[in-house]
């Protein structure tokens, strides 16, 4: 099974093939999507993604893991992050 596609990508808005809501920011895995809420675990753009916020996709038994860093590549994916996935 695979991921959906991103359907459209605009500041602020973005768009999975497949499903009506539209995102601000998403997790996207193998048969879903959900709304990315930074504040479930207090992510700001510096130091940026935190192991909490791919655990759960990672758990959805993803093999490749794509983050994205934002329209004006201003998220961080730090060192912490690659020694905890």
């Amino acid at each position: 099974m695979s991921s959906p596609e991103i359907a459209s990508l605009s500041w602020g808005q973005m768009k999975v093939q497949g499903c009506t809501t539209t995102y601000k920011d998403c997790k996207v895995w193998p048969g879903g999507s959900r709304a990315w809420d930074w504040r479930e675990t207090g992510t700001e753009h510096s130091p940026g993604v935190q192991p909490a916020d791919v655990k759960e996709v990672v758990e959805k038994g993803v093999q490749t893991l794509v983050i994205g860093r934002g329209m004006s590549e201003a998220l961080k994916a730090g060192k912490r992050l690659d020694l905890e996935i």
